[in-house]
Formats: C-alpha cells, sequence, structure tokens
C-alpha cells in the first residue's frame, strides 16, 4: 500500500527527496579542517568527506555537494568498465551534472558508503576506495538501485585545511 502526502497542491510520493532536511532532521554543519600531522586523524576527515559528499546528494543540499569538490574537481564514472560518464571538470560543471538528475528523481536516494580504505596519504593529498550502495525509496519502499566501487582523490585545502574531492572515479555494477 503506498502513502501519500499532500503538498499544496501538488501530490507527492512518500518519501520525498530531502525529506530529512526539510522536517529538520538532518542540519550538518559546515566541515572543519586544519593542517595536521595526525595519519588517524586525517583518515577520519578523509572518510567524513566522502560521507558529505552522500549526505549532501541525498538532501538535496547544492551548496554541500559544492563544498565536496577542490574548484577543478573532477567527477567521472563507469557503467561495468563499459559506459563512460563524463568526465565533468571543474566544481561548477560537477555540481550542475550531480545536481541535473534532482528535477527527475522524485525518489529519495541514499548513498551508503563501506569499506573505506585511504591509501596514498601525504601531507595535503590522498587516495581513498570506497564501496557505495545506491538505495531508492519510493511509495514507502525502498529498493537497491546499484552499487559499485569509488576512487576518489582528495586534496588538502590550503585555506582552511579542509580535505576535498579533487577526482572521483565512479563504477557502477548495473545500469540505471
Amino acid at each position: 500500500m503506498s502513502e501519500r502526502a499532500d503538498i499544496g497542491e501538488a501530490e507527492t510520493l512518500r518519501p520525498s527527496p530531502a525529506w530529512a532536511s526539510d522536517a529538520g532532521i538532518v542540519a550538518m554543519q559546515p566541515a572543519v579542517g586544519a593542517a595536521s600531522a595526525d595519519p588517524a586523524s586525517d583518515r577520519l576527515l578523509i572518510a567524513e568527506r566522502i560521507a558529505r559528499y552522500g549526505w549532501s546528494f541525498d538532501e538535496r543540499d547544492r551548496d554541500g555537494v559544492a563544498d565536496c569538490f577542490t574548484e577543478d574537481g573532477v567527477w567521472e564514472g563507469q557503467v561495468m568498465g563499459i559506459e563512460p560518464i563524463g568526465p565533468f571538470a571543474g566544481r561548477a560543471s560537477v555540481v550542475e551534472f550531480l545536481t541535473s538528475f534532482w528535477e527527475e528523481q522524485s525518489d529519495q536516494r541514499r548513498h551508503v558508503f563501506a569499506n573505506v580504505v585511504v591509501d596514498d596519504l601525504l601531507a595535503d593529498t590522498a587516495t581513498a576506495h570506497v564501496y557505495v550502495i545506491l538505495l531508492r525509496s519510493s511509495e514507502a519502499s525502498m529498493t537497491p538501485l546499484t552499487a559499485g566501487p569509488f576512487r576518489l582523490e582528495l586534496a588538502r585545502d590550503a585555506g582552511d585545511g579542509v580535505w576535498r574531492i579533487a577526482r572521483l572515479l565512479a563504477g557502477f555494477d548495473t545500469t540505471f
């Protein structure tokens, strides 16, 4: 049985996209960064950046998505290693690409990141690998959409010390 909610004159299936932000459940503060010589702290901040990417996309926070990438950041992907997506170069281009889906996605997306491994951690750059499990909720039901490996190259911003994504290579196990 599907649950419906009336919002103004429009009828929307539940859950509606970004409902948790609209309801005041999600209210993330800006990322915090600092120059660090502590590899454990850097690994946690890198894992948090990856999570913030998912939260920002899922809650349709355009500024949050933008804050995840360096000014010259790149997003590109592949579906099963045979269907390229992008690349999209520059923060504005990446944000435009990622947020362009929001108008056609009436479902609530949930990015679940697992098995984060941080490699090549240097003072101001790092590479991370993570699995993404992408879920969608619609008509009060949740279903898997896709999964796959992501490789992220990150850089610490010299100005505020925050780790940001310099390049994201997204791999997807299924078409969607």
